[in-house]
């Protein structure tokens, strides 16, 4: 991902507009992105420190240093650093200083420290040399960190992934994301549905597959905590909206130290794209958990990622995340998690299940958003189960099984799509 400092952009009439690399910009940095490719790939088992140097020696115009430095970036993210295998950086110095200070008070008035008999008696007690025990002692500095592996990537895929992450990294400052799509099958906005609730972004969808759907999401600055790790999310959301064949992103965002407000758009024209990217094949990793332990519980119901599109006219989009199956009567129950959303989310949830739907849904929600399960009724279609830290498989297997509701009330003109 792109640090701040390094996305260049043109800022005209409120607009945000980034610096995209295209024609003479990618010819002249093709060969460095080259090098940079090569020198990582050659220089596995190397300090960070001696790469950077490597690296730094590129020939780079003036012009070209701020892009150079965020290809540099992109390349970096594909590779892994770690401290030397063996050697406790922390343990080398308490016992190092521990016998440095024994030297100290040894010390005569007229006596000079002896470093290097230091480092040589220490050495000798732990069984090394000298010079692996000072390359051991700041180890665990970033520029001793130690280059494990490398994931190559042809160097028209780094001036790619360089573009989109221009993209990410302003809409890591976005306060509002609308995004608009049509003319895609049904399984298609599925996808997409699913890989905003993986990514677990605050959002609502509006609209039906034909005329096409409108998601808008809260942005990273509308929130009062957890803002880096939701522009995160946010930014890995995007690869899978640009894989549609129509599509309008638009958002507000707040641009450096003064917050200064504006607008930024991203459509096909753009030609942002990635390579091989794919929507999340499943749930966010806590309901896999969930489905994994809810499975070994061995009971009358299956459990699996939900498929379905629920639409009911003028109401926003409903797409669960799990459905529960009843190998007994095959009845069907649709789950809904609620555990990162907002409590306002949550409540227009409840809303729009008082007014009819067409299937019984239980929404889990956490104990954090102050929703009393008594909000919805026995007459409800759907049931609130407020949980402390983690869903229990337990606890829905328990809420499954009451049978209150074997056939969910359908609201007058309600319908599905899947």
């Amino acid at each position: 991902m792109l640090t701040t400092d390094l996305v260049r952009i043109r800022k005209k009439d409120g607009k945000i507009t980034p610096q995209y690399l295209r024609g003479p910009a990618i010819e002249r940095l093709l060969p460095i992105v080259g090098y940079y490719g090569e020198t990582f790939a050659g220089m596995i088992g190397a300090a960070r420190d001696d790469l950077d140097a490597a690296l730094d020696a590129a020939d780079v115009a003036a012009r070209d240093r701020v892009a150079a430095l965020g290809l540099r970036k992109v390349l970096e993210d594909r590779a892994e650093f770690e401290t030397a295998e063996g050697i406790d950086p922390e343990a080398l110095r308490r016992e190092l200083f521990a016998d440095a200070a024994l030297a100290h008070k040894s010390l005569e008035l007229r006596d000079q420290f002896d470093r290097d008999a230091v480092l040589a008696a220490t050495a000798a007690r732990l069984g090394m040399t000298v010079e692996a025990l000072e390359k051991g002692l700041y180890s665990d500095l970033r520029g001793s960190e130690i280059l494990q592996s490398f994931r190559p990537l042809p160097a028209e895929g780094v001036i790619e992934r360089y573009n989109l992450g221009l993209a990410q990294a302003i809409l890591i400052r976005a306060t509002r994301v609308t995004v608009r799509l049509e003319g895609e099958e049904v399984a298609r906005y599925r996808d997409i549905f699913r890989a905003a609730r993986f990514h677990q972004l605050l959002h609502t969808v509006h609209g039906d597959p034909t005329a096409g759907y409108t998601i808008e999401l809260d942005g990273p600055f509308s929130l009062f905590d957890a803002v880096q790790r939701y522009g995160v999310r946010l930014a890995l959301f995007l690869p899978s909206v640009l894989a549609c064949a129509s599509f309008q992103v638009e958002a507000e965002v707040l641009w450096g130290k003064e917050r200064e407000k504006l607008t930024f758009a991203i459509d096909p024209s753009h030609g942002l794209s990635v390579a091989g990217a794919r929507e999340p094949a499943g749930v966010a990793p806590d309901l896999e958990l969930f489905c994994e332990a809810f499975r070994r519980l061995e009971s009358p119901w299956s459990v699996a990622p939900n498929d379905r599109i629920f639409a009911l006219p003028g109401e926003v989009v409903c797409v669960p995340d799990l459905v529960f199956a009843s190998k007994e009567t095959g009845e069907e129950v649709f789950l809904e998690a609620f555990g990162f959303w907002s409590r306002a989310a949550v409540w227009k949830r409840v809303e729009l299940l008082r007014k009819g739907f067409p299937a019984r849904i239980l929404l889990a929600v956490g104990k954090q958003l102050r929703v009393s399960e008594e909000v919805l009724g026995d007459e409800d279609a759907g049931e609130l189960y407020v949980y402390k830290r983690t869903i229990s498989p337990r606890e829905v297997l328990e809420r499954l099984g009451r049978g209150a509701r074997a056939a969910a009330p359908r609201a007058k003109g309600a319908r599905s799509r899947s």
